[in-house]
């Protein structure tokens, strides 16, 4: 035991060199210095050395190596130092996202024809042939080079290869207008999307009801036309008796001396019914308006509610030759002509009916209803009149709509990588954020509008009361506060993969990559509805299956009447009917107000389109996921409350 003592002891004094190896306390030692007066007078001096062992059960470690410098730096060089590397953050593989067409993208030299999209939608093709899949859609006006025509099937014009990957069909069977000499020729081109911008159209709101929308200006006569059919509809929705029928203007009759004149063509507004046509159908009966050509669109995402019956943008701008007009009733004879008179009777005969206005209304939607929205490119001047020409092709009278500007700017938030939970909304009606004084009083600091984002940082409890403390050191009611849920990454998803949790109780969307939140918004999803036409958001797990810069949104519904919105803006459908959109029109999100989709503020749902998959190609309108290119997986959830 004294052994073992020992040899601690040498241990502990091994920098001096006392012990030899095998552990025992040698002679030879420096001199030792002299003695400290003070310290020899102490009494704990006189002890013997084996009182300040330490027992065996606290060995401590051996000291370092000693330097052989006899004068060493003993301090780290600060240059030398370097700072450990963070842990990285999984990143997603090269092309995540992006289209992945079957066949390689066309070099830049094999892009030789002009080509211009002359079809409201013109689809794109993963392989020249009409039973390949669609990857997406480019939208009229949209102006591109391809490659020269390429062998196919199903298109009668041919298939062009597009710069972005895929294939699209020339001519009627699919809309896209080639010239291999120039670009091709477009009167009144509508203005391509504002991408930059929170909404990509300008819009306006139908203010008087059944107001006309045509797909060309009406000339005086036509608008005259419109303007007495317009009387007629107003008088039936206000349940009041019709006007007086009036005859439709005509020509003055032409001289009897005169000769018949040159044949001409007439023109298509006033062209006679074949013969054998079936009579028209009243003019206020929609079944009765011509039907769009027959143009390549998207195939329908079938939208509810609040999104439209087909997530394909609406047909709105037919071409002149492909539309028919629906023509009213037939004029009444004149007054002044003898009910009994014969065809033969000479000076008795009635003079022939003038040939009946067609009216060049909108095929879509020919009568706008009060508290519709349409999306604008611009205003015109023709037949003296202002004009509101749309998005879509149509023309409204200007006094018919007013431009409107999205309703709040409520957006979220991105989320640093320092970020984390806690964090939520300020959702008190009137917030405050306080500080406790030194005499352990709370004081308000500052007001904070309702729907303020908070990072915060801890949980307190002051005067018996729980408070939560911002990340700059002040303090809100937790009661006040509305927070966001963290959510494992969901089961077979990547640790480098986006996705979207929604809770539709909290009405809190938060975006992740991987594990870490990076986006949070305040969202309106469904409200209750009824047990026949209920508006609630389903809950479950779903893939963004097409994204679109805009698509219109319209339909009936028992208890909102009647709604129509062109061009909706940044939707991104996942299930069903049901998507995630932008919403310009009302400001109430952090709270239900829906037909069932995830209503956003207009910059949220643009920073959710840029950020969610698949990518949207350059100068396309709508892109659809696909094998290779899924869409980012969304999660409709229900939370408790508390």
């Amino acid at each position: 035991m004294m052994r073992l003592n020992a040899a601690i002891l040498c241990l502990s004094l091994s920098a001096l060199g006392a012990c030899d190896g095998d552990g025992r306390a040698t002679s030879k030692r420096d001199p030792a210095p002299a003695p400290d007066p003070t310290l020899a007078e102490s009494p704990r001096q006189q002890e013997p050395v084996v009182a300040a062992i330490v027992e065996p059960t606290e060995l401590i470690e051996l000291p370092p190596d000693q330097p052989t410098d006899p004068n060493p730096e003993l301090e780290p060089d600060e240059d030398d130092y370097v700072e450990p590397e963070p842990e990285r953050a999984p990143v997603a593989p090269e092309g995540y996202g992006e289209i992945v067409p079957p066949d390689p993208l066309p070099a830049e030299d094999e892009l030789v024809t002009h080509a211009l999209v002359g079809y409201e939608v013109v689809a794109v093709y993963s392989k020249p042939d009409k039973a390949s899949a669609r990857l997406g859609y480019m939208r009229i006006g949209t102006r591109m080079l391809t490659t020269a025509k390429v062998s196919g099937k199903g298109c009668s014009g041919g298939w062009y290869g597009l710069p972005q990957g895929g294939y699209a069909c020339a001519g009627k069977g699919g809309g896209l207008v080639v010239d291999a000499k120039r670009e091709p020729y477009m009167h009144r081109a509508p203005p391509p999307p504002q991408m930059d911008k929170a909404m990509p159209y300008d819009y306006a709101l139908v203010r008087k009801w059944n107001t006309p929308m045509y797909w060309r200006v009406p000339s005086n006569v036509e608008q005259t036309v419109a303007s007495e059919r317009r009387a007629a509809l107003e008088a039936k929705r206000e349940g009041k008796p019709p006007p007086a029928a009036k005859a439709p203007p005509s020509a003055p009759p032409k001289p009897a001396a005169a000769p018949p004149p040159a044949a001409a063509a007439k023109p298509a507004d006033a062209a006679k019914p074949a013969d054998g046509a079936k009579p028209a159908k009243p003019a206020d009966a929609l079944s009765a308006l011509p039907k769009p050509p027959k143009a390549d669109a998207p195939k329908a995402d079938a939208p509810k509610a609040d999104a439209p019956k087909a997530d394909a943008p609406k047909a709105d701008a037919p071409k002149a030759d492909a539309a028919k007009a629906a023509a009213p009733k037939a004029a009444a004879a004149p007054a002044d002509a003898p009910k009994d008179a014969a065809p033969g009777d000479a000076g008795t005969a009635a003079e022939p009916e003038p040939e009946p206005i067609k009216l060049p209304l909108n095929p879509a939607t020919p009568w706008l209803e009060k508290g519709f929205y349409i999306s604008l490119a611009g205003q015109i001047e023709e037949n003296g009149k202002n004009w509101w020409k749309t998005a879509r092709g149509g023309y409204v009278a200007a006094g018919g709509a007013v431009k409107i500007a999205a309703k709040g700017e409520h957006h979220g938030h991105e989320l640093d990588v320092e970020v984390d939970f806690p964090f939520g909304y300020a959702m008190a009606k009137s917030p405050q954020l306080v500080e406790l004084t030194e005499e352990g009083k709370l004081r308000v600091s500052k007001k904070i509008d309702r729907r303020t984002f908070l990072d915060l940082a801890d949980e307190t409890e002051v005067n018996g009361r729980a408070y939560m403390v911002t990340t700059d050191g002040l303090l809100i009611r937790k009661d006040h506060v509305r927070f966001a849920q963290r959510q494992e990454i969901p089961e077979g998803i990547q640790p480098w993969e986006r996705w979207i949790d929604v809770d539709v109780t909290k009405q809190i969307l938060v975006a992740y990559e991987g594990e870490r939140p990076v986006f949070t918004t305040l969202v309106s999803t469904g409200r209750k509805g009824t047990k026949e036409e209920p508006f609630d958001t389903p809950t479950g797990r779903w893939r963004i299956r097409s994204k679109h810069v805009s698509t219109t949104m319209d339909g009936p519904t028992a208890s909102d009447g009647n709604y129509s919105i062109q061009d909706v803006p940044w939707t991104m459908y996942f299930y069903d009917s049901y998507a995630l959109h932008g919403a310009f029109w009302h400001d109430g999100f952090g709270r239900v107000r829906s037909h069932g989709c995830v209503n956003l503020g207009p910059v949220d749902a643009r920073w959710l389109f840029n950020w969610t998959t698949p990518f949207l190609p350059e100068g396309w309108h709508g892109v659809h996921a696909h094998e290779g290119s899924p869409g980012t997986t969304v999660v409709v959830r229900k939370s408790e409350k508390k």
